[in-house]
């Protein structure tokens, strides 16, 4: 696909800078674009059939504790591989105690992010700007909408002046001087 002749072949994204004494860390944020090796690893949970006073037909309870207890933990461990596949943009990032094959590690990276030095707020920031990256965000989109209307501004501006300079002659140029 191509918008103004430009092909897109790459996903949006963001850094973030955390200043360090030493040595600033910079964290790239990547967009997940496939879901699919989620979605087999960790199907959504079903909730269990139940069949209503006066119904003939059984009904999803989406009620019962147990379904809530486990959609609950499918969308922890969906939010934490979503941050880890997120954080992959970052080629040199290694983790020690998180395996993407073994689930039950994933949410690892919280403890191993606070192990090497990141407060609570730095964990935060890094969460909500993986939510951010792969979500529609009010304020980037806003941002980006100002930085394009700037850029149509600036191209109407540029070609007043080319059109302006064009119907312009050497003679209007003298005569306005005098």
């Amino acid at each position: 696909m191509k918008i103004n002749g430009k092909q897109l072949d790459s996903p949006g994204g963001d850094i973030i800078v955390f200043p360090r004494i030493d040595e600033d860390i910079i964290l790239k944020v990547g967009c997940v674009l496939d879901y699919e090796p989620f979605n087999t690893m960790i199907p959504l949970p079903k909730a269990p059939q139940i069949l209503l006073r006066g119904q003939t037909q059984y009904s999803p309870n989406v009620e019962d504790p147990e379904y809530n207890k486990a959609l609950d933990k499918y969308s922890a461990l969906k939010t934490h591989w979503m941050v880890l596949k997120s954080l992959e943009a970052n080629e040199d990032l290694e983790w020690e105690t998180v395996d993407m094959t073994d689930p039950e590690t994933w949410g690892n990276y919280i403890q191993e992010l606070e192990t090497g030095g990141f407060c609570d707020n730095h964990v935060a920031k890094i969460i909500n700007t993986v939510a951010a990256v792969n979500g529609l965000n009010e304020d980037m989109m806003e941002a980006a909408k100002k930085r394009f209307l700037a850029m149509q501004l600036a191209q109407e501006q540029q070609s007043s002046l080319q059109a302006a300079a064009v119907n312009t002659s050497p003679g209007d140029v003298a005569k306005d001087s005098d």
